[in-house]
């Protein structure tokens, strides 16, 4: 019965969630355009730049050149599509107030940005057939 309670959980998953919580307190009290997108900025960044790394590419966490790519991209791509998505909710403040529509717009951006920053990264990842210098 309580297996699920004594299950380890994931630090990654944990900082993730307790990282969201003044966020999303913040906009749960206000409901406001800030705050909303300050939610939204919070959940996109770290899907981007913690969970899909840690998560999904565990081995290239550990290499040099993988960090290297991602900032320099991710300096690039990240302001953009956070930039749009800004200018997407001053213009239709109705995707802030609903919980529904908050959630959906960040999803979809979220998965944007992180198919956007793999396929980037991944060309910027060295040939293993290269010997080391």
């Amino acid at each position: 019965m309580f297996e699920y309670v004594r299950r380890k959980r994931d630090p990654i998953s944990i900082a993730f969630y307790c990282g969201a919580i003044p966020f999303g307190s913040a906009w749960v009290i206000h409901n406001s355009l800030w705050t909303g997108f300050a939610l939204e900025v919070y959940v996109i960044s770290v899907g981007s730049f913690v969970l899909l790394p840690f998560e999904f590419q565990t081995q290239d966490v550990k290499q040099r050149w993988f960090w290297e790519a991602m900032l320099r991209i991710g300096a690039i791509v990240h302001p953009l599509l956070l930039g749009g998505l800004w200018l997407l909710d001053a213009r239709y403040p109705v995707l802030v107030t609903g919980t529904g529509t908050i959630f959906l717009v960040t999803i979809l951006l979220g998965a944007l940005e992180s198919v956007i920053l793999s396929v980037l990264v991944n060309r910027r990842r060295p040939d293993s057939t290269s010997s080391p210098v």
